[in-house]
């Protein structure tokens, strides 16, 4: 077999990928299939003699085993000890982050030693230093993602199970001691701290300096909201994951600096490596770091040892090692984005060379010469770039249509950033050298800048992103695999890289497709947002949003918004100015626009809305709003009532009484409720409800719902849509339904 861990590596990688997104009874069956074809292979002689083939069958089995066990023997006894309060002891692993969090372990208590949580601040005077130690009472809570602002999986990816805060929401009564000594990591933590410290104190620091750190050593949180959604409409955002390129890049610098002084070459090669680990402790050993640094590391070392390593067999063997130490890593995106990138390099890439590149050089006129090299450069950004399609389709719902244009125009540069903000942190750490960082800062400093008017210009252009529905992924996925298979069955690699090829341009095509056949559909999204109202409407481009209920409302809606890449919306809609997603309407205004601010009931926070950005002001206690032709909003004793066209979505933001409401108000298609229920809910008739809520909430508000004549979905796990086109018909996505059983 001729790469043994490629065949392992992305067999177990891909069984994990497909274990996340089923149920955890859905991937027992599947291990026990596995494992039984597994057996019956050895009593198969075709497939006993095809080494391969059994590889692939024995690391998917490993595979759907490992996560299963992981659910249920890690995962799952930890998740039940969601809304409990402990008397634990905790010890910080890092510095506390600027949304006034902080990863912590289990040193003491009742919960699993060891165990690795996510302890969330009040925000006062507390801010203990690495490796200190907590001691007192913590309210525990499962992680939401969706309402945190980051993907699905986070946490899960980072080890996460389990947040946890100061019980009252207050540290005072948190023991606060250091230890009696701090590992050899805290070193690296002070280094890290250094480098961050080091970029954003310069003067008039801002985006550009918050881009150099987050492409340079991985820190996001200096990263604004806006960049991140062009950079992702563009279809870049790796660039914003220390990836392979920055490890290939760096070592390929330390490497050709010390032949050039003359070192060894296997001495050369070794500190090479060398460089490569420290800098994948300076950023924080991320997932599609530590893939990157592995093969360049077995590439490094391969050399010293005289033996050419097989890029393939690399990539493999990082993947398997990243995942079998923790297999909800497939969840981080950043780690899928790297993967797929270099997959696609390597697997894509030489065919086009070889068609195209290698034809256009070895031709006798020179124009035709004088292309190869851009023609070469254009088909490598292509075959890293079209992978990632799927990935970006799965995280954030979108592709980039100018994603090719936008890498070759951006990449290079990029590349540029890591290398001259690694030189400029180093040279200002050695003071006599300091003045010799000035010049590394302003060129990274000028090229950050490039990249980001570059993001933000591509990015305005109309079509540059379309976005699609996960299902729409979900079916053409697995097509594409398939057909990639059969193609490198029936017709070797050259088949598997043209049917690859195919897949991505037909996963395009339905995108766009599926862009068309949603033109003037409403699509109406009920958030996870916890106990809080956050519904986000959507039709023909033009988007508006509902919340109401508390912060999780608002940083929910903020969140979807941002991952569809919508910059401002047409309207949002405060019923109640007395609820605390007004008092956080200023968060929502400063990362996106609003054309409109539609406001209800007055409250004590009416006052904070009047010095507050929006472009139009208007009041649904004046009587019935007019929007997108065939929409309408009113709003009645506390009621939010939408009719698109022949559609009636009723609304309950704060719980009310639905006896009050007329015969003709009561009744509606769609019916959505936060928090707790309204009084004689039974009163309402609809096609479909959605009930928002938190995981604890649902236990508890659940057994005073009496039995409803329609399906009753919560947003307990997952975002729940429905799609209208004004003609009173709906069609429901996501959420599961309430089994009033």
């Amino acid at each position: 077999m001729r790469r043994p861990m490629a065949a392992l590596g992305f067999s177990y990688f891909f069984a994990l990928v497909i274990a996340s997104f089923v149920s955890l009874n859905t991937a027992v069956v599947l291990a026990a299939l596995l494992s039984a074809a597994f057996a019956a292979g050895f009593f198969i002689r075709p497939i006993r003699q095809n080494r391969q083939a059994m590889t692939a069958l024995f690391a998917a089995m490993a595979a759907f085993l490992m996560y299963s066990a992981k659910e249920m023997l890690v995962c799952r006894p930890l998740r039940e000890f969601d809304g409990r309060r402990m008397e634990i002891s905790l010890q910080t692993l890092d510095w506390v982050q600027q949304n006034n969090s902080v990863p912590v372990r289990v040193v003491g208590g009742g919960l699993p030693k060891g165990a690795k949580l996510t302890l969330w601040l009040s925000g006062r005077d507390f801010y203990p230093q690495p490796y200190d130690i907590l001691t007192g009472e913590f309210e525990l809570y499962s992680p939401n993602d969706s309402r945190s602002g980051f993907a699905r999986g986070y946490s899960k990816a980072a080890g996460v199970f389990l947040n946890a805060r100061a019980a009252g929401f207050d540290e005072e009564g948190v023991g606060l001691a250091a230890p009696e000594s701090r590992p050899w990591m805290y070193n690296i933590l002070l280094a890290r701290r250094y480098a961050r410290n080091t970029i954003m104190s310069r003067p008039g620091a801002g985006d550009a300096e918050g881009l150099m750190a987050g492409i340079a050593f991985g820190f996001k949180e200096d990263l604004g909201s806006e960049i991140k959604a062009d950079f992702r409409a563009v279809g870049a955002s790796h660039l914003l994951a220390v990836s392979g390129l920055h490890a290939a890049v760096l070592s390929q610098a330390i490497l050709a600096l010390l032949l050039l002084l003359k070192v060894p070459n296997r001495a050369a090669h070794l500190a090479a490596a060398g460089g490569v680990f420290l800098f994948m402790a300076l950023t924080g050993f991320q997932p599609s770091i530590i893939r990157a640094g592995i093969m360049c590391m077995v590439y490094l070392f391969g050399k010293i040892l005289g033996r050419q390593p097989d890029s393939l067999n690399s990539l493999g063997l990082s993947v398997f090692a990243i995942t079998a130490v923790n297999p909800y890593a497939v969840n981080d995106v950043g780690l899928l984005l790297s993967f797929s990138a270099t997959f696609g390099i390597l697997v894509l890439y030489p065919a086009f060379k070889r068609a195209f590149g290698d034809r256009l050089r070895q031709s006798e006129k020179r124009l035709p010469r004088l292309l190869a090299g851009p023609v070469n450069s254009f088909g490598l950004t292509l075959s890293a770039t079209a992978p990632t399609l799927p990935v970006s389709l799965l995280a954030f719902g979108q592709i980039s249509l100018i994603s090719p244009v936008a890498n070759l125009l951006m990449v290079f540069p990029a590349s540029a950033v890591t290398v001259a903000t690694i030189m400029a942190v180093a040279l200002n750490a050695v003071k006599p050298l300091r003045f010799l960082s000035a010049p590394f800062f302003f060129g990274a400093r000028a090229i950050s800048d490039y990249l980001i008017r570059a993001a933000r210009l591509l990015s305005s252009i109309p079509f540059s992103s379309i976005w699609a529905g996960q299902t729409f992924v979900i079916v053409v996925i697995p097509a594409a695999i398939v057909l990639t298979a059969l193609g490198k069955a029936l017709l070797g690699w050259r088949g598997a890289r043209v049917m690859a090829l195919w897949s991505a341009i037909a996963l395009m095509c339905g995108a766009i497709s599926h862009g068309a056949f949603m033109k003037g559909v409403t699509e109406i999204t009920v958030i996870n947002s916890g106990n809080s109202a956050a519904i986000v409407m959507s039709r023909s481009g033009y988007t508006g949003v509902v919340v109401s209920g508390d912060k999780n409302s608002v940083s929910g809606a903020v969140f979807e918004l941002e991952r569809r890449n919508v910059r401002a919306v047409d309207f949002l809609i405060l019923p109640d100015l007395s609820d605390r997603s007004a008092f956080y309407f200023p968060e929502f205004a400063k990362r996106i626009g609003v054309n409109c601010l539609i406001t209800g009931h007055d409250g004590e926070y009416s006052d904070t809305l009047d010095a507050l950005p929006a472009a139009g002001r208007l009041s649904l206690e004046n009587g019935t709003l007019n929007f997108w032709d065939d929409c309408r909003a009113e709003l009645n004793d506390g009621w939010l009532i939408f009719r698109i066209g022949l559609t009636r979505v009723l609304v309950s933001p704060t719980g009310g009484n639905a006896a009050a409401l007329s015969e003709n108000e009561r009744q509606a298609n769609i019916f959505v409720i936060a928090g707790s229920p309204p009084k004689h809910i039974a009163a309402v008739e609809a096609q479909a409800g959605a009930l928002c809520c938190s995981a604890d909430t649902y236990r508890r508000e659940i057994k005073a719902i009496p039995r409803l004549s329609y399906p009753l979905y919560n947003t307990a796990d997952k975002n729940i849509t429905f799609y209208t086109r004004g003609r009173g018909d709906i069609t429901v996505k996501g959420g599961s339904t309430v089994d009033f059983d």
